[in-house]
């Protein structure tokens, strides 16, 4: 017995040797050392991405402004430049980023693979002026009457284009621009020109650079139809709109007259009105009377603003109408209970995004939709007042959203059809049953890697959607599409489809940038020029900044 106890002992201990000098199997390692995001940033600013990067080949540039934020005193050091980057998780580079940089000569780096294959790029920080013409304008008199022109800037071709019919005399015209505070105009404000042959306007930076535009008189051509001629009016980050905050507060926003309103989503909430054609804050608006959260506001087609709350199951929905931005008196349009109607077993709260179409003092139709669910909501305004303080409940019936979706009514009548934007699509529904009659495709190509923020606007015999589009599913990066949707049959067209160009529009070279956006936010809004020959398309993205853009009816060409 004995015996065969040693025998078997004897077997263990050789197993557990042969076991014990198997040697591990090797760990491949990567083979990639591949670049694929830079970007820069200063000091205190966290993971802002201030500077993006501009590649060519394998060198790397930063234009860097001599201040930042650009229009302040602040200078920037470029020997404190921050870069960070994304590289494969067993690669190393050399030298190592994340600290301040003297970006002011070029800097070789070096990116190692987990199976030491070499990459190697140079960092090449430009200090640069602010040479664009931000607005130029002319004064004119024509038969006895002044008369104002803004000119269409093209800062590809340097082009300032005056539109003006012929045969108004333009030899006396007075003009005024705007650039950087750091940079100067050729022609001082106030300065009378001949507009009757084309004059040049230098810009002249803070380092001596210049950039020459020409001035120019143009018969415009007149589109019956859809928009023409389009331009960034300005574009500005977090950093340098005056209390604009990257704490996830800066949510929704309308636009009244001259001045755009931000609200901030705190509790109770405040509403900051700035400047709409330059982004400098004015003042506050009078909040509403109450301690409310708004998550939302929006504006009619009047330039109305509507401020509601948000209301969880078995809280109070409000919402009030203000006359303008300086209204101090607002009036209490809606107060209903969310008693969950719909018996949604889900969020059911209301009251983070609102739509609307139509006049506040007149007719109009205003629509928030419930959290986690396929519901509706409808109030519907006559002469002023709301029908009923009840909503009407119109339950989706292709689709549910999983966190907050958005209803763009596109009438002020009853059971009238709508746009629905949640993550998965966005479609045109029929008001009637509820259903959905087309959707958009889901293309990255078309409506990007996801979206959020539409607004729905008629200008020149045509209608359109404007949508914020994110780059990524992150919603750190956004810009615009407008899509031309007269004809609902171009809803579904493919990016490739050859009607593509006439169904969107225009999609925005510009990006708004964010570090985070944890709720996906952002929004968008318009209004007319008081002429109604241009409009003008605001774009918010929660924590990263707003952009304006302007249309116009005339052709390009």
């Amino acid at each position: 017995m004995k015996s065969i106890q040693y025998f078997l002992a004897a077997v263990m201990g050789l197993t557990s040797c042969f076991v014990a000098c198997r040697k591990a199997d090797p760990i491949p390692r990567a083979a990639s050392s591949v670049l694929s995001d830079i970007y820069a940033t200063l000091e205190g600013n966290g993971k802002d991405r201030i500077f993006e990067a501009v590649r060519s080949n394998d060198t790397i540039y930063f234009n860097i402004p001599y201040f930042y934020p650009v229009d302040s005193d602040v200078s920037t050091d470029i020997t404190k430049i921050i870069v960070r980057s994304t590289i494969p998780g067993d690669a190393v580079m050399r030298p190592a980023l994340g600290m301040p940089m003297d970006l002011s000569k070029p800097v070789n780096l070096e990116i190692t693979a987990g199976n030491g294959t070499k990459s190697n790029f140079v960092l090449v920080g430009r200090q640069v002026a602010d040479l664009n013409l931000r607005s130029a304008s002319i004064t004119y008199v024509d038969n006895g009457s002044t008369q104002v022109a803004d000119g269409i800037i093209n800062n590809t071709t340097n082009e300032v284009s005056f539109f003006i019919i012929p045969g108004i005399d333009v030899s006396a015209s007075v003009l005024t621009s705007t650039v950087n505070p750091h940079s100067k105009v050729s022609i001082a404000n106030g300065t009378s020109i001949n507009l009757s042959t084309n004059k040049t306007l230098t810009v002249t930076g803070v380092d001596g650079s210049t950039k020459v535009y020409t001035l120019k008189v143009v018969a415009p051509v007149k589109l019956n139809y859809g928009v023409g001629i389009s331009r960034l009016v300005w574009q500005k980050g977090a950093a340098e709109i005056n209390g604009f905050a990257t704490d996830n507060n800066f949510r929704s926003m309308a636009v009244s007259g001259d001045y755009l309103v931000l609200a901030v989503s705190t509790t109770p909430s405040t509403y900051r009105i700035y400047n709409r054609k330059t982004g400098q804050y004015v003042q506050n608006m009078t909040a509403p009377p109450g301690s409310l959260r708004s998550f939302a506001i929006a504006n009619d087609s009047a330039g109305h603003i509507l401020v509601v709350s948000y209301a969880p199951k078995n809280s109070v929905f409000y919402a009030y109408r203000y006359n303008d931005a300086f209204d101090a008196s607002p009036v209490k349009l809606i107060q209903w209970t969310n008693n969950n109607p719909a018996a949604i077993s889900g969020d059911g709260g209301i009251g983070r995004r609102v739509n609307l179409f139509g006049d506040l003092t007149k007719n109009a139709m205003v629509s928030a939709t419930a959290g986690v669910s396929n519901i509706i909501y409808n109030w519907r305004v006559e002469g002023g007042a709301v029908a009923s303080n009840t909503p009407a409940v119109a339950p989706y019936q292709s689709g549910s959203w999983s966190f907050y979706a958005e209803a763009q009514p596109v009438s002020a009548n009853a059971g009238g059809d709508y746009f629905v934007n949640y993550a998965n699509e966005i479609a045109l529904v029929n008001g009637s049953n509820n259903s959905r009659s087309v959707a958009f495709t889901t293309e990255t190509a078309v409506v990007g890697g996801s979206h959020m923020a539409m607004d729905y606007f008629r200008f020149n015999n045509a209608n359109f959607l404007g949508i914020v589009t994110f780059n990524s599913s992150a919603a750190t990066s956004a810009g615009l599409s407008v899509f031309d949707v007269t004809n609902t049959s171009n809803i579904a067209l493919t990016s490739s489809s050859a009607d593509f160009s006439k169904f969107r529009v225009f999609a925005s070279a510009a990006q708004l940038t964010a570090t985070s956006n944890g709720n996906g936010s952002a929004d968008i809004c318009s209004c007319f020029s008081d002429d109604r020959e241009s409009m003008f398309v605001y774009v918010m993205l929660t924590n990263g900044g707003v952009m304006a853009y302007e249309f116009t009816k005339y052709s390009p060409q």
